[in-house]
């Protein structure tokens, strides 16, 4: 037989690595697929569990819950997250991370209060659609906004609240912000009114993601700017337009005020 190979012209050393290289290809195509089914089941998990945590809290909600929500067992759900609060923690950690590498990425590309601002919002509102109920499972449960957060959780969050106070900072020391204003305090407001925007318009966010934008641009960062500046800023249609979007943000807290009373 190995004469006849070798007066085929086949020498059978020759076939080994290509043989072998095909397994090692074949192996890793294998080993990527199962990464990537891994990955998605996780996210599918924290999209599932982010909706019951905000429906019925952490501490109401079980693994069992979740992993039916999913269409796995509860054991199955284990291979992946040792426990519902490591769901919730990655469910934050996530968000966090992607929502200060957003800042990061997109600040050094704008310049004065009204660009740094919008920016910081918007990039809020896009980060926040792509991690749904994040932002309220942080609202609600005290666990990871009170003095016994998870340090991970702590200090992501403090670096997020320092691109919000810098650029606040920088507008009041330029003069964009209005005297008088404290810029802390003015970022703290800012950005809490991104947050209960984001939280009451969640199930439509994706449409009206320009529209809460602007809405709130216009409310707080056109509405702190000094005269000069404001006057330079404002879009078209000036006081009219911002007095529309005065009464519908007003409207939308006047009934949000009122869900938030009736919730059990």
């Amino acid at each position: 037989m190995l004469i006849g190979s070798m007066q085929a012209g086949v020498v059978p050393e020759m076939m080994a690595p290509s043989t072998s290289a095909r397994v090692v290809a074949r192996q890793a195509s294998l080993r990527a697929g199962m990464y990537e089914r891994v990955v998605n089941r996780r996210d599918q998990i924290k999209r599932v569990a982010a909706g019951l945590f905000v429906e019925h809290g952490v501490a109401g909600t079980s693994v069992r819950d979740i992993a039916e929500g999913v269409g796995i067992l509860s054991g199955s759900l284990y291979h992946h997250f040792p426990s519902k609060d490591a769901i919730a923690f990655a469910i934050l950690n996530d968000f966090l991370t992607d929502l200060n590498a957003r800042y990061r990425s997109v600040l050094p590309h704008v310049t004065g209060m009204r660009d740094e601002l919008r920016a910081l919002v918007y990039s809020s509102i896009e980060i926040a659609e792509a991690h749904p109920y994040a932002t309220e499972i942080y609202q609600n449960e005290k666990t990871y906004h009170g003095p016994g957060a998870p340090d991970t959780i702590a200090d992501a969050v403090r670096e997020a609240h320092t691109f919000w106070i810098d650029a606040a900072t920088r507008a009041s020391a330029d003069g964009e912000l209005r005297a008088g204003l404290d810029p802390v305090e003015f970022a703290r407001m800012l950005r809490e009114g991104v947050w209960w925007s984001i939280r009451y318009h969640r199930e439509h966010l994706a449409e009206r993601r320009d529209e809460v934008t602007d809405t709130v641009v216009a409310a707080f960062v056109d509405g702190g700017a000094a005269p000069d500046t404001r006057a330079n800023s404002a879009p078209a249609g000036g006081t009219r337009i911002i007095t529309d979007r005065l009464d519908r943000i007003e409207h939308q807290l006047a009934e949000l005020s009122k869900s938030l009373l009736n919730e059990p």
